[in-house]
């Protein structure tokens, strides 16, 4: 089957903007970069067709005040004060005057910190934004909220945009039940409890009350070796906090079950014309459907059960992982054990972090877990499978087909600890103190030759030249007289015909 998909002749993605939080609190910090790079594109010439895709995590309601896992009630309201805040009042009146260009398209995919957008009041909202009731201008603008990621073509190539928390089981997004939701809201009936996902949990329960004290907490990575020994190190008392992971993981349990076992949306058999003979039918001379989906909810249920009498049993949250999972928790454990026997703080944590010194978190062309599940899942024949999520950028070869994968990284800060920088005590201490500070004004005070703050910036663009198309990672930079360029990142331009 051939799918419909829009044609353009350049696509630009950039993704996990972050757009929320109150001021000195708001991760995102690239003002200036992102209202140039939306205007530069909108001057580029007139005749070529251009998108723009925002590939999930545009705003953030999870980072606006009262932060709850999913609010379609607040959300408007969350929305404006998002749009209104002077740091990204410039973002949204750059993006209106892109949308009103012609031959300009604004294309919205969703993500796990923006799922309200889905919600049909809160889309028009955002249109409405986008804009600025310009009827033209509303034409070019595309929203996918549905999950099902953006299919376009790019000269003779197929692309697909996903957000990629699709296959990441801590922020899996239950699309059919917002679907409902919205349904019900709608219709004046009533409405289903929101379940939020494990992610949803840890950051509305756990984090964002960490994060009045250290906004920056989130900006680390890799998150488990590197969040959970800084926030131990820098306050001992949130060991304590932990304790509140264990609807967390229960959740986690259960979103992990319901992945594998197919049912984290709707019934695959419900609401088709033939659902009662298929279910019945015996499958390849075995059991019906209905017996096979009998048998995985009873497995479901059966594993969900023993998560809860694990966790009311007074284990731990690391009692649920495997041996074998272990291994990533030697930080934390390692972290709390030392300041249990009086290891000073800083030193506790300087040693927990002594596994990141080989670290390869933040090279382009490292094969993470997402690149390798979303190459597992998404069929050989896309040739530019871009994700975004992970906030760290990707350019790589794709294991199925003949294309290759993208990560379009995140316009929010980044925070890496050198191993230059972890092995001289003076500068570590001093780091250290202003992590203490508690502020992002202190770790963006520190200088420029000893910065642990990034602000990568990235940009996937994608081009037709010929017969050929090319896909390139970018990043939006400073460049001479105060000016700012779109500067490619070597080594990960890659061309089809």
């Amino acid at each position: 089957m051939t799918l419909p998909v829009n044609d353009y002749d350049e696509l630009h993605v950039i993704s996990d903007l972050h757009l929320g939080g109150r001021p000195g609190f708001q991760i995102f910090g690239s003002t200036g970069e992102l209202a140039w790079l939306i205007d530069y594109l909108r001057q580029c010439p007139a005749d070529r067709r251009i998108a723009l895709l925002i590939n999930g995590d545009f705003v953030d309601f999870l980072a606006q005040s009262p932060a709850l896992p999913f609010d379609p009630e607040g959300a408007i309201d969350k929305l404006t004060a998002i749009a209104n805040d002077d740091t990204f009042r410039p973002i949204f009146d750059a993006l209106r005057r892109f949308a009103g260009q012609d031959n300009r398209y604004l294309v919205v995919n969703l993500g796990n910190h923006d799922l309200e957008l889905a919600l049909p009041w809160v889309r028009e909202a955002i249109v409405n934004l986008l804009s600025g009731g310009n009827p033209a201008a509303r034409g070019r603008i595309t929203l996918a909220t549905d999950g099902a990621g953006i299919a376009l073509r790019i000269g003779s190539s197929r692309v697909l945009c996903v957000h990629g928390n699709e296959v990441d089981t801590w922020n899996v997004a239950d699309h059919e039940q917002i679907r409902r939701i919205g349904r019900d809201y709608t219709q004046g009936r009533p409405v289903e409890e929101w379940v939020p996902n494990s992610g949803s949990q840890l950051v509305a329960e756990v984090m964002n009350p960490i994060k009045k004290d250290y906004p920056f907490i989130d900006l680390l990575k890799p998150e488990l070796p590197a969040v959970f020994p800084t926030l131990i190190a820098l306050k001992p008392s949130v060991v304590g906090q932990l304790a509140k992971l264990g609807p967390t993981v229960t959740r986690l349990a259960w979103d992990s079950v319901r992945r594998a076992t197919g049912f984290l949306d709707a019934d695959p058999l419900a609401g088709t014309p033939d659902a009662a003979s298929q279910a019945a039918a015996p499958v390849a001379g075995g059991p019906s459907l209905r017996v096979l989906r009998q048998q995985r909810l009873d497995l479901a249920r059966d594993l969900l059960d023993r998560t809860e009498n694990h966790w009311r049993d007074d284990s731990t949250p690391f009692d649920l992982v495997t041996a074998d999972q272990r291994g990533e928790y030697v930080g934390i454990l390692g972290a709390i054990g030392k300041l249990v026997t009086g290891q000073g703080t800083q030193e506790a944590l300087r040693d927990a972090l002594d596994g990141l010194d080989d670290d390869r978190t933040f090279a382009s062309d490292e094969e993470d877990g997402t690149y390798r599940d979303l190459d597992q899942m998404i069929g050989s024949e896309i040739d530019f499978l871009i994700a975004g999520h992970t906030h760290l950028e990707r350019a790589l070869k794709r294991r199925r087909g003949r294309g290759y994968y993208f990560n379009s990284g995140t316009w929010a800060r980044l925070i890496q600890i050198p191993a230059e920088l972890r092995r001289d005590a003076a500068k570590f201490a001093e780091l250290f103190e202003r992590m203490k500070a508690g502020t992002m004004a202190a770790l963006d005070g520190i200088p420029p030759q000893q910065s642990v703050t990034l602000r990568r910036n990235s940009v996937v663009s994608v081009w037709r030249e010929g017969g050929s198309t090319t896909a390139e990672l970018r990043r939006v930079a400073a460049a001479a007289g105060g000016a700012f360029a779109l500067q490619p990142v070597a080594g990960t331009r890659y061309s089809l015909t």
